[in-house]
């Protein structure tokens, strides 16, 4: 499948490589496929809609600021991204990088986006009890990039 997309041009996407939020994404309901587009020399990447080139979202796994970053699904989120096995999951998080400023640029811990490899479906998952923040700065001090650090 061909798509266009906001940082990469026209690409060829194979249709096992798209991922499906039957929900879409919260404020982009209607966007439900997506494809994650990484870059292999980068630790950021793109969550890209299939349908609308401007809808792209730049992510990186929350693991790269904050190692010891952990949540538990729970069962009905695990069955709708029919999760079997921890390593079927892919955890990203949103980046949002203001205009001009990218050194405000943060990161979202509090509502990550979980894929499942294997199924190809994808869910945002909000946190609302993890104490993580909605905007974690990218560009924090060095020694503060723990979860203690984000809470």
């Amino acid at each position: 499948m061909k798509i266009k997309t906001k940082f990469f041009g026209e690409i060829e996407v194979p249709a096992e490589e798209i991922i499906h939020f039957p929900s879409g994404l919260p404020g982009f309901e209607s966007e439900k496929e997506f494809v994650h587009l990484q870059p292999e020399d980068s630790v950021f990447g793109c969550l890209q809609s299939c349908h609308q080139p401007a809808t792209a979202f730049i992510v990186l796994s929350p693991y790269q600021l904050c190692p010891d970053y952990e949540f538990e699904l729970d069962e009905e989120k695990r069955e709708a991204l029919a999760v079997a096995k921890p390593e079927e999951v892919k955890v990203l998080s949103i980046v949002t990088i203001p205009p001009g400023k990218p050194e405000e640029a943060t990161v979202n811990l509090y509502a990550p986006i979980v894929i499942n490899t294997t199924a190809k479906k994808g869910m945002q998952v909000i946190l609302s009890e993890s104490g993580y923040p909605l905007r974690f700065k990218l560009w924090a001090p060095k020694g503060s990039s723990s979860t203690a650090a984000a809470k």
